[in-house]
């Protein structure tokens, strides 16, 4: 992103989701979490960047499942619409922790 916004050029991520294979657990609800913050942080950290953008917000109508067999749960709120630990690390990055 950086090389790109030396270039003058807007920079943003799109379509994001970090789907995991099935079942979720713990640690990979925690790995999914890291992720999601990683990206923001990224993001941040280059003035040209404009934004991210969530492929979807919640599970429940999720794209991967039936896509990609034995994975899924990819969204920061899952399928019954309660946040996973992916809204907390979002927010922390964006409050810049």
């Amino acid at each position: 992103m950086k090389r790109f916004a030396a270039l003058g050029l807007d920079v943003a991520i799109t379509e994001l989701d970090v789907r995991m294979q099935l079942p979720s657990t713990a640690e990979k609800l925690a790995q999914q979490a890291k992720a999601y913050a990683s990206v923001f942080k990224a993001c941040l950290s280059v003035p040209k960047c404009v934004g991210v953008t969530i492929w979807g917000f919640t599970d429940k109508h999720s794209w991967i499942p039936s896509t990609i067999q034995g994975y899924g749960d990819a969204h920061p709120w899952d399928a019954n619409y309660k946040p996973k630990p992916a809204v907390a690390a979002i927010e922390e990055a964006l409050k810049g922790k």
